[in-house]
């Protein structure tokens, strides 16, 4: 018999049935299919979501989705580059629930979690249970509702019952939805703001009166009354300010003008595109007309009037964060903005935030921050603009750029004499390469005189390369000798460490369009790891091509036309890297047609050259490894020939066609980067394998006995299992890396997994940890339980899976 829910399930259910929440009682469970299209236009792939079909038009449908956010979806295929777009199944919900109860009874040890993250877990195992009540399955609504009971709510201390739980994690999602509303965004839609779709402000407002109304024990409580008192004041005054168009808003005398812009402020819907990152209230629109820019371009004389409005608590349409995965949302005032405008327009920090959540208001410096503008104002009156923006800029403390633009309108000659002293005054490097760019485009003798300098005598490494790549774009003799020698003097960071210095001299190298460069890079080949091969593989690919990429985030050179020798050498180079099999775990991306993931230097190197001469070296972007590595040895072959040299061997074909039940058999076993004498332990451990039935334990297995083994002079083991979709079997492929480690008492493991097979991703993530957890197979027990999900696909699924183990 089923069973029936506990009375204190049922006043639960009937208080949420009362908080707004579509109805799902007779409501279709789907599986939604979504597509997405990449910057380029090809499409990249689908993400999969479960949930309840509300409703549909011609073009849309909307779906309830189990964190209780309802999603609209555009109906068919992705079009235009980011649209997502969605088909959707009926499912069975019964089925689907069974699946999440076994999780919820049945959790991860390491507690990861496995619900929304927006909505807490006890309310998301309530949810689910409340869903199961309404459709009639009251066994699974009680059984959901005895694991709900479990859990802790989103806070420190147990609440007293279930209902102040949901109370405490609704309003927490609530609130958290609430502010981003005031942005644009949406716990449903974008939590980054959607750059226009603004609710009126009444209707946000109504958002923040629901947390208070239905979730009073919430503890943003407070916080939502506050924000209520202001919004309902601001809905007040806007129903008192006369409207006003853009031709009579630039037909005011100045003075009202400036307070008709600063009032404007309240609908300043800035962005924040980083994180951690601050929210820029200057990201608005393409024509740069907000009310921000225009009290920018107004300048100085708007300063006392920004300055009077730093202590504003009213509310902007702007919405910052530290994390944008949890709550940690900030609304900003129009003193915020206030602060933004004035710190562009005159140089200053008026204020930096105290931490990657911080804003002026949230900190409560509004009144500090006014009390350092005003004395800067005063200061000011004093001096005159010219000889304030000289001052500013030549102690060096500030960034340079808005300061010269406006001292360029003041006073062209002043600029030269302040940037340099700025330069040489300044002790911050990211400031220093700021001035950098400036004193470049001074282009005067005594500008490059400064630049040669820094290249050949700061202490850092950035900043020399920073100087150099600008003296290279003037074509100065000195430039590419220095940083060649940079180059043959400098460290490779070691696998896994980021050098920003190293970079950026491959990308300068690249760039320059000499043979002495190429021939460098050629040179420490060998001895850089496998990301800073691919790099290298795409630096001189993308800026020596003959359309080359004219912008790099790594450095400012512009690209110089190649040579021949240089482009000769550059063919050599790659046709060499076709035969570097080494993969670059827990890398993914794309270019134009060539998506990758996990991608192998070969691969990379393939690409490269059919950049540089397409018409010989052919390249299929949507090709599996098979049909890859017979392109590349091609390509290579063809070189080869070309040159007199041997032919490497052709790909070994592809073995018999398996049976379905056998498409799991390990038919190949591959050591690299060669094979060991048979009485070698790892080569013997390797060729049991053949012949075996590959499952989620395989991988596992051969690490661990490879943390046990402590083999003399190996450092790491990386082991990759790929199948293609033709029930050949599965290809292990092992490398070995020689070595000690660095730290021979007690080292440190570093450990790496990924994947993909089908629809199905193995989570790529790296690490590291102590000897003693290596050698227990329940270290891998995530990944094995992902393996597992991509073994379960049919047997014509390709899959590619790697795990690595390293002793630092």
């Amino acid at each position: 018999m089923a069973a029936e829910v506990s009375e204190e399930a049922r006043q639960a259910y009937e208080w949420f049935s009362t908080l707004g929440f579509p109805e799902v009682k007779g409501a279709k469970w789907a599986e939604v299919t979504q597509t997405y299209d990449s910057f380029m236009g090809d499409e990249t792939g689908t993400h999969k979501l479960h949930g309840f079909l509300i409703t549909e038009t011609d073009k849309d449908f909307f779906i309830l989705l189990p964190d209780l956010t309802v999603k609209t979806m555009p109906k068919g295929v992705s079009k235009t580059p980011f649209q997502i777009r969605g088909t959707f199944e009926e499912r069975p919900f019964p089925a689907w629930a069974a699946e999440q109860l076994k999780t919820l009874q049945n959790p991860p040890k390491d507690g990861f979690r496995r619900f929304g993250d927006y909505l807490g877990n006890k309310a998301q195992a309530f949810a689910f249970s409340y869903f199961c009540w309404r459709r009639g399955e009251a066994d699974l609504a009680a059984k959901f509702y005895t694991e709900a009971q479990k859990l802790n709510a989103h806070r420190e201390k147990p609440p007293a019952s279930m209902l102040e739980a949901l109370e405490i994690e609704l309003g927490h999602a609530a609130m958290w939805d609430a502010v981003l509303r005031m942005g644009g965004g949406s716990l449903s839609g974008s939590s980054w703001g959607s750059g226009g779709n603004l609710e009126p402000r009444e209707k946000v407002l109504e958002a923040f009166r629901r947390i208070i109304r239905l979730f009073p024990r919430c503890e943003h409580i407070e916080r939502a009354k506050a924000t209520i008192t202001t919004l309902e004041r601001m809905v007040a005054e806007d129903a008192k300010h006369p409207p006003l168009t853009q031709p009579q808003l630039d037909a005011l005398p100045p003075e009202p003008r400036i307070a008709e812009l600063i009032w404007r402020l309240r609908d300043q819907n800035g962005h924040q595109m980083s994180q951690p990152g601050s929210c820029d209230i200057f990201d608005y629109d393409p024509k740069n007309n907000t009310p921000a820019h225009q009290l920018l371009e107004i300048g100085y004389p708007a300063a006392p009037a920004l300055i009077e409005a730093l202590t504003d608590d009213r509310f902007s349409r702007s919405v910052g964060f530290g994390r944008n995965f949890f709550f940690s949302h900030t609304i900003l005032t129009i003193g915020d903005c206030a602060q933004q405008i004035l710190n562009r327009m005159t140089g200053q920090d008026f204020y930096s935030a105290g931490s990657t959540s911080g804003y002026m208001s949230n900190e409560d410096k509004m009144r500090t921050v006014q009390t350092s503008a005003r004395a800067w104002w005063a200061d000011y009156q004093k001096k005159g603009l010219k000889q304030m923006l000289v001052d500013s800029l030549s102690e060096g403390k500030t960034s340079p750029n808005a300061l010269v633009e406006q001292l360029k309108k003041t006073d062209a000659s002043a600029v030269e004499t302040a940037v340099l002293a700025g330069a040489a005054k300044t002790q911050n490097d990211w400031l220093l390469r700021q001035f950098i760019d400036q004193i470049a485009s001074l282009k005067t003798p005594t500008a490059t005189e400064a630049l040669v300098k820094l290249m050949k005598k700061h202490s850092s490494a950035e900043v020399r390369l920073g100087a150099a790549a600008r003296l290279l774009n003037l074509n100065h003799p000195d430039a590419l000798p220095t940083v060649l020698y940079e180059w043959t003097t400098h460290t490779p960071p070691s696998p896994g460490r980021y050098d920003d210095a190293f970079e950026a001299m491959i990308d300068i190298l690249a760039s320059s369009g000499s043979d002495r460069a190429i021939q460098a890079l050629a040179s420490r080949w060998e001895a850089c790891s496998t990301s800073q091969r691919l790099q290298i593989i795409e630096a001189i690919s993308t800026r020596m091509r003959p359309k080359p990429e004219s912008f790099s985030f790594r450095s400012e050179v512009k690209p110089h036309p190649p040579s021949p020798e240089a482009l000769t050498r550059v063919i050599e180079l790659l046709v060499h890297a076709l035969e570097d099999t080494q993969a670059r775990y827990g890398t993914s991306g794309g270019r134009g047609d060539y998506e990758y993931s996990d991608p192998r230097i070969c691969d990379h190197a393939l690409w490269a050259l059919h950049e540089l001469e397409a018409a010989k070296y052919s390249f299929s972007p949507k090709a599996g490894r098979r049909q890859r590595d017979t392109e590349r040895i091609a390509a290579a072959n063809q070189w080869r020939k070309e040159h007199a040299q041997p032919l490497l061997p052709l790909p070994p074909p592809p073995g018999p066609k398996l049976p379905p039940t056998e498409a799991l058999r390990i038919v190949r076993v591959i050591l690299e980067p060669s094979p060991k004498p048979e009485s070698d332990e790892t080569t013997n451990k390797a060729r049991a394998l053949e012949g075996s039935h590959f499952s989620p334990k395989t991988i596992p297995e051969l690490l661990v006995w490879f943390a046990q083994s402590n083999l003399p002079d190996v450092q790491g083991l990386d082991i990759e299992a790929s199948r293609e979709n033709d029930l050949t079997g599965v290809e292990l492929r092992l490398r070995i890396h020689p070595g000690k480690p660095k730290t021979e008492d007690s080292p440190d493991w570093q450990t790496s997994v990924g994947g993909r097979g089908g629809e199905k991703w193995v989570g790529s993530s790296s690490g590291s940890c102590s000897h003693s957890y290596v050698v227990k197979v329940d270290y891998w027990e995530d990944f094995q339980e992902e393996v597992g999900e991509v073994l379960k696909q049919p047997p014509e699924t390709e899959f590619t899976l790697h795990a690595g183990l390293r002793r630092e």
